[in-house]
């Protein structure tokens, strides 16, 4: 076989069974059904350093009929990686001076100030402390009120009829990459069935992308193929993505590059000269989401509203309701407090995308796709594709909810530990981000990228890593360290911690409208939600301890520790169905 021919297409007949003796497993692998008929297409990468030696083990003629034909290789630049196109090498772990480094800053700056101002001036902690104390329950106050905007707006559009904002015959098509590893089928299932119930189902093609080390990978496949054969997908594509690549590290990020690459070559194959990227709307999600069964309609109302469609990146607001009402206090509050910043501050001040969200596949092809070095693909991707479009991409929100896999474990201490596990690594690779968007950002106007800088220090940096641990701080000294405070001062104290507690009660609130629109039924009583109303402040003290962990951890090891832990899901898997 010749150095230039890559790829070699085998078309394996309806009545053909693929064993052990006639398939020699080769990497990668792309496994292709077509919904429309009954042909089941296998496509095998092979690499230009080995594929002599791989092609031989391909195929044996005795075994396999049908015609073979070889699939030009893509274009792009560099021998290797992601089908010819080169990345840079990932630096080793021991680099130490990284931007990262100003979230450390950042916490050592703000958090130790009550314990040693009293000391430098008694007068001028007296009124610094409970100044910086308003400051932060000011931006809670800022995000419950965005985020009760939000759900109005989701109520708003709760039975609306999206199609009617576009005409039938719209060449429009989606392309849905749901990235899975140990996830149990009947997890992806439930997910999957949620796309295959969009009323817009038959402009999606399904693409599901498991890892090479994914259990009984080939089970899952066939199981799935079975499932959704006359789901009405416009095409279903399988992808098996390969450990080990250059320049690569094992996560989402690697998955779904390598799914949307490999699923963009195989409609480019089928449509030819009529191959439009502009027209096709590319949404990505984990093996634990579900769907409002319009999403991709109000997607495609909001793309078409856009006025520089390709120069956003979509984003649906995010509930955590999925069996939440049988998990552990810390994870139900942390699911509440996530949704509400989603809805106000993520989306409305276009910090980043989370988890599940949509693009133009223009965008993602001018900014050469999803990073396959770094862990956190919903920032990665908006900051990678900041630097193609020289502007400060924005988020619009897509005016219906989606549902989000919590983190979950069998029992209360494994969904404590999962929990602690996700809020580390949710840490790191904020602040691995952000060192990429420091160093990238000379690509952007400077504005733009200052503005986006400020707003991504300041949720992750003093928000989230410093404002639970000021408090208990601010706390300790106003009742110890600092002397003759006047009651006025005391009295403010206790309005800031009251105003907090407020807007922690408003999260409760909301949680009340959320669920019912994904029609989510739970069991929660008035005393056990009481309770996680009173503890909320101690999970995110305990958040902030896990972030203040993780951001030395990351400071000291460096990318040795930017790797993407996979959550369980099986208790998902058994949670009540989602209408």
């Amino acid at each position: 076989m010749k150095k230039s021919d890559p790829y070699l297409q085998l078309n394996l007949h309806k009545g053909i069974t693929l064993t052990p003796h006639n398939l020699v497993p080769v990497y990668p692998k792309t496994f292709q059904q077509q919904a429309f008929n009954t042909t089941l297409t296998r496509r095998y990468a092979v690499t230009e350093e080995n594929d002599d030696d791989q092609a031989e083990a391909i195929i044996d003629q005795q075994h396999f009929g049908g015609d073979k034909s070889v699939l030009p290789p893509s274009t792009g630049k560099g021998p290797v990686t992601e089908h010819n196109i080169e990345h840079k090498p990932i630096k080793p772990g021991k680099q130490r001076f990284r931007w990262n480094l100003l979230f450390n800053l950042i916490v050592w700056l703000i958090v130790p100030l009550p314990i040693w101002l009293p000391y430098v001036s008694n007068i001028g902690a007296v009124y610094a402390i409970p100044a910086i104390q308003g400051v932060f329950v000011l931006m809670w106050v800022v995000i419950v009120t965005l985020a009760s905007r939000t759900m109005i707006v989701l109520y708003r559009h709760r039975n609306y009829d999206f199609k009617r904002d576009y005409p039938e015959y719209t060449d429009l098509r989606h392309v849905a990459v749901i990235s899975c590893y140990k996830e149990p089928i009947d997890l992806i299932a439930a997910s999957v069935q949620t796309l295959a119930n969009q009323t817009e189902v038959n402009r999606i093609t399904m693409v599901i992308s498991f890892e090479q080390k994914t259990p009984d990978v080939e089970k899952k496949i066939a199981g799935l193929t079975q499932i959704f054969a006359g789901s009405g997908f416009q095409k279903l594509i399988f992808t098996v993505h390969p450990f080990g690549r250059p320049n690569e590290i094992p996560g989402k990020c690697s998955n779904a590059n390598y799914g949307i690459r490999n699923s963009v070559r195989i409609i480019a194959d089928e449509l030819g000269v009529n191959f439009d990227p502009e027209k096709i709307i590319v949404t990505t999600c984990d093996a634990d989401s579900k769907f409002h069964h319009r999403y991709m309609e109000a997607l495609t109302s909001k793309f078409m509203k856009e006025k520089t469609p390709h120069a956003v990146v979509f984003q649906a607001p995010l509930l955590y309701n999925w069996g939440l009402d049988g998990a552990t206090f810390v994870t139900r509050v942390t699911g509440l407090i996530r949704e509400t910043l989603m809805m106000g501050a993520l989306i409305p001040f276009n910090i980043n995308t989370m988890s599940i969200f949509s693009f133009s596949l223009k965008l993602c092809i001018d900014g050469n796709y999803v990073h396959p070095a770094y862990q956190m693909d919903d920032i990665i991707c908006l900051i990678r594709w900041m630097g193609v479009t020289r502007r400060r991409l924005r988020t619009p929100c897509i005016p219906v909810p989606v549902l989000s896999g919590p983190t979950s474990g069998d029992t209360p201490e494994m969904d404590i530990t999962e929990w602690a596990r996700q809020a580390r690594r949710w840490t790191i690779g904020a602040a691995e981000v952000f060192h990429y968007f420091v160093v990238k950002a000379g690509r952007m106007p400077f504005l733009p990228a200052f503005s986006w800088g400020m707003c991504f220090l300041t949720y992750y940096g003093i928000l989230l890593c410093s404002g639970g641990l000021f408090g208990i701080s601010a706390l300790f000294s106003m009742l110890f360290i600092v002397q003759d405070i006047p009651d006025y001062i005391s009295y403010t104290m206790y309005g800031l911690a009251a105003g907090q507690q407020l807007c922690f009660g408003v999260m409760f609130i909301l949680d009340v409208f959320g669920p019912r629109l994904m029609k989510v039924k739970e069991n929660i009583s008035f005393v056990r939600n009481f309770l996680h109303f009173i503890l909320t402040p101690v999970v995110l003290l305990f958040y902030s301890l896990v972030e203040l962990y993780a951001l030395h951890e990351v400071a000291i090891r460096g990318k040795d520790v930017c790797k993407h832990g996979a959550s369980k899901k099986a208790t998902l898997a058994t949670a009540a169905d989602v209408a």
